[in-house]
């Protein structure tokens, strides 16, 4: 061990440290503003998230103003953008708050299901968050604000959507299904045994309910009540003429809006699959149209079932209105973009086929590959492996030399060209071509696709401006992290920044450098040899010093850090802090210009197990918890910043 880390291990008198620093102490985060120079520029809708201060049972609701919102006890979950609910075990309360610690409601003890919300269906014209929550009442539908969405179902059981936008089901374990409305009124009541195989539709709150035997009679009901007709189908799917397609084994045939068969009764469709044997829970996806089936022809219909030529069978589009449209010569079918069919001719060859029936052209790789985040594109693999991009109708996007694999990135791709094992071709955001040297490859990309790390055997890592077309900066053996804004790297075991233009901001000396967003840094390093203890600095991205704290490390708070940008706060801890009348241990949020928002001090006074915790935020009173707590003027010095590095 050395004697670095032997003084980061050593308790800290804080009484010798603070004497040493009067001279350019900041004791006040109020007294800290007005040093940096720092102007109050609060945004309408402050940033809110959870502090966990030691000496705090649970942790506190604050705002990137430095107030502390929630003001009663229970643990607090946010659930919603701007709203949040504590929950107390003692009191067996609920308390349901916005991000300016406003309260909609006081309530019962709820768990709610998830920390998710409930999933609503995509085309529900109410999008405001929605959460299914437990109480002694029984299992609910609740809003952010705490308010009933449906009330309190009796028994175990879950919340699922439906295919209509605003009918929601309690699928109970003990008794039958309900479906509730956006109003929380009941709508449809089944009993115990009955099995809702399609409903309620978009436009029609009409339900199929069968029993589980297939091949027994099913009921189309409505939400008055009323059996509106009764057949031996297991499925059914609305057309937009008013009709039905009725489901009967595998086949799916033309019904009138009584339920009665119209049309040819000598054509049946296969519509993807579905099993003879069993029937299922409606789906709450219908599937778009126009879709693919497979048109057959009835050469016998008894009481053994129906039976059909499969040598006349034909592939074509079916349309919401229950026309058929046949294309020749095609036996299957795969949408492989929106409207877009990759069709199976036999001899002729797999084609495309547009919405309308139209054939396009041949479809000439092997296979097409969705790309995230791109719908409009797709990557073509060739018979030999070769990977090229096209759009959904098969065009060719960019000429590259040929490429053994191409890789999406979230800026762009990656290509490997043939016989190299290594990608050294970038495409990026707009399929814009970078080739890089022979005997390189591209080790890294930055989030926004502005910078690539390249690596040689040779020389080691460069830096890759993608918008300039040039790398920039000297060459790094090794690169702890790649950002927008430039490279984290590590030389002679010190770490160090270059930026985007290849200039070196921060120099190889500190024992950690961590990105904060996209536009601070922060950096710790030992004192010199003849000062023990470390110190932790907050840089802009220039490499210039906003402030810098003493024997303070800097926190990785997953909850901060899952905030936009990486949140407006970091937790900076302290050391134990040991006086004459017991050990003080403090912890400290400050902002992106080193203002400290909340101070907190957690205290073990004398000899006895006696513990508490006080936490003084910039805006309001302290809260406090546990035995009195108060944190003495020399640890506040120890504590405050300076704007030395």
């Amino acid at each position: 061990m050395t004697k670095h880390d032997t003084d980061a291990l050593q308790r800290f008198d804080a009484r010798r440290a603070g004497a040493a620093r009067c001279a350019r102490r900041m004791a006040q985060p109020a007294v800290l503003v007005l040093a940096l120079g720092i102007a109050p520029a609060w945004a309408e809708a402050p940033q809110a998230f959870v502090l966990q201060a030691s000496g705090f049972e649970t942790a506190l609701v604050a705002n990137e103003q430095g107030r502390l919102i929630q003001e009663w006890p229970g643990r607090p979950q946010q659930i919603a953008p701007s709203r949040w609910v504590a929950v107390d075990f003692d009191t067996s309360r609920s308390v349901w708050f916005d991000e300016t610690g406003r309260v909609s409601l006081r309530g019962p003890y709820v768990e709610l299901r998830s920390d998710a919300p409930f999933e609503r269906h995509p085309e529900d014209p109410d999008p405001t968050p929605l959460f299914s929550a437990w109480s002694e009442a029984g299992t609910g539908l609740m809003r952010a604000d705490g308010s009933s969405f449906v009330g309190w179902q009796p028994g175990s059981g879950e919340w699922a959507i439906t295919a209509h936008p605003q009918r929601y089901s309690w699928r109970s374990r003990e008794a039958g299904e309900r479906i509730f409305d956006a109003h929380g009124q009941l709508r449809m009541q089944l009993a115990k045994g009955e099995l809702r195989a399609a409903g309620p539709f978009p436009d029609r709150p009409q339900y199929l309910v069968c029993d589980l035997e297939p091949g027994t009679p099913c009921a189309l009901r409505d939400e008055a009540g009323n059996t509106l007709w009764t057949e031996r189908i297991d499925n059914l799917l609305p057309l937009n003429n008013g009709g039905w397609l009725g489901l009967q084994g595998r086949a799916w045939r033309r019904l009138d809006t009584r339920g009665q068969l119209t049309g040819d009764r000598t054509r049946i469709y296969v519509v993807g699959y579905s099993s003879p044997r069993s029937r299922n829970l409606a789906s709450e996806d219908l599937g778009s149209w126009p879709r693919w089936a497979t048109e057959y022809r009835v050469i016998r219909e008894d009481a053994e079932g129906i039976f059909a030529s499969e040598a006349g069978a034909v592939g074509g589009l079916m349309y919401p209105d229950g026309r058929f449209m046949a294309i020749a010569g095609a036996t299957k079918g795969e949408e492989i973009c929106p409207g877009i069919w990759r069709t199976t001719m036999g001899d002729a060859g797999d084609k495309l086929v547009d919405a309308d029936g139209k054939v396009l052209g041949p479809f000439s790789a092997y296979a097409w590959k969705e790309v995230d985040g791109r719908p409009e594109l797709r990557q073509a693999i060739a018979e030999d492996g070769q990977e090229t991009l096209v759009d959904c109708r098969g065009k060719l996007l960019v000429q590259t030399p040929p490429l053994s694999r191409l890789s999406a990135e979230a800026p762009g791709f990656f290509g490997t060209l043939d016989g190299e094992s290594q990608p050294r071709l970038w495409l990026d955001a707009k399929l814009g071509e970078h080739l890089l040297p022979k005997d390189t490859w591209i080790d890294q990309v930055s989030a926004d696709g502005a910078l690539l790390l390249v690596r040689s055997d040779a020389e080691g890592l460069r830096l890759y401006h993608v918008k300039r077309q040039r790398f920039v900066g000297e060459t790094i053996r090794y690169a702890e992290a790649l950002l927008p804004g430039g490279v984290v790297f590590l030389r002679d075991g010190y770490y160090g920044f270059m930026d985007a233009d290849g200039i070196e901001r921060l120099p190889a000396r500190y024992t950690a450098i961590t990105p904060w967003g996209e536009d601070r840094l922060w950096t710790s390093r030992y004192l010199a040899d003849d000062a023990p203890g470390r110190i932790a600095t907050l840089h802009r991205m220039d490499g210039s010093v906003i402030a810098s704290w003493l024997n303070a490390s800097m926190s990785d708070s997953p909850v901060l850090r899952s905030l936009p940008n990486q949140g407006s706060l970091t937790e900076l801890i302290g050391p134990t802090f040991e006086r004459a009348d017991g050990e003080y241990f403090g912890q400290q949020w400050v902002d992106r210009n080193g203002r400290t928002l909340f101070l907190s001090m957690q205290c073990k006074l004398g000899t006895s197990e006696a513990k508490g915790g006080v936490i003084e935020p910039l805006t309001g009173p302290a809260r406090r918890h546990g035995t009195h707590c108060t944190i003495p003027d020399d640890i506040r010095v120890a504590m405050a910043a300076t704007t030395n590095d």
